[in-house]
């Protein structure tokens, strides 16, 4: 037999929060994930001092994480689950982590799509699928492919794909490569690798764990931009668009790539901490 012990949820949360304190930036947000993880633990459990039966391999389960993530290793990869959009993406090693600034990507990308029946979407650096499952989701009328290099990333695009019901199309290939994908897309979308070297080499601990190949956009961040650029927006329709998440201060520069390409009504988009973090053109 199974030993079990009660808890009190307030009591583990507060020892969880006191005891990342001094690691990370957010340790009462991290010590709810964490329980709300291993414990389905909703907060109003937690602030009731909800009472749990649990197993010891919880337990030793809770205590790893705890340990790990004092290390500075992710918290989404030791939970293998991150919200997004809504709707929570498998994620682990190998892949990169969905962030909530690439949701004002998804954002601008439905909004142009709103008057469109059945658009043909394209999502280039797919990852874990972040971006183009939840267009697919948000909109079950589009045709969106997905292409991703990685084939780890590509599986966590998979799983995710089939997990969500997101019916979208997956390419394992290398989307600076042409002829991976076919025909025009109404909507072209991508967060293409764009750290700088100065950038990389000033990560702070926890992305060091994320793939770099995922990160690294060459010297001066803008490598994919101007290859991607040069082969997709030829892939537009008149009309279409094309949609990029940018780093900081990397937005005139983009701009610039998408207007030598002759798109118009270039806007730069700012992310929920003001920082400017699409570049969007149209194909006139």
């Amino acid at each position: 037999m199974v030993d079990r012990k009660e808890i009190d949820l307030q009591k583990v949360y507060v020892k969880i929060k006191n005891t990342l304190g001094n690691y990370v930036e957010t340790p009462d947000f991290e010590a709810q994930q964490i329980l709300r993880q291993i414990f389905k633990a909703t907060y109003n459990d937690i602030l009731i001092g909800a009472k749990r039966t649990v197993s010891v391999e919880q337990m030793r389960n809770l205590k790893g994480i705890v340990l790990r993530r004092c290390d500075h290793y992710p918290l989404q990869y030791l939970l293998g689950e991150w919200d997004f959009y809504g709707r929570s993406f498998l994620v682990g090693e190998g892949v990169l982590i969905p962030r909530a600034d690439t949701e004002v990507l998804v954002e601008q990308a439905l909004c142009f799509l709103k008057p469109l029946s059945t658009p043909r979407v394209l999502d280039l650096c797919s990852g874990s699928g972040c971006i183009g499952l939840t267009i697919a989701l948000e909109r079950p009328d589009a045709q969106v492919t997905a292409v991703e290099k990685s084939p780890v990333a590509f599986s966590y695009l998979l799983e995710n794909n089939e997990r969500l019901g997101a019916k979208v199309e997956c390419l394992l290939g290398d989307a600076l490569v042409p002829g991976i994908v076919e025909g025009m897309f109404d909507l072209i979308v991508s967060n293409p690798p764009y750290l700088t070297k100065q950038d990389i080499e000033e990560l702070q601990t926890e992305v060091q764990f994320e793939p770099v190949e995922a990160l690294y956009g060459e010297e001066d961040g803008l490598y994919f931009y101007r290859e991607l650029t040069e082969l997709y927006v030829p892939r537009l329709p008149r009309g279409g668009m094309l949609a990029y998440e940018i780093g900081e201060g990397q937005q005139d520069a983009v701009a610039e790539m998408m207007s030598a390409a002759a798109l118009k009504s270039i806007c730069q988009i700012r992310d929920y901490n003001g920082i400017i973090r699409c570049v969007t053109g149209m194909k006139e």
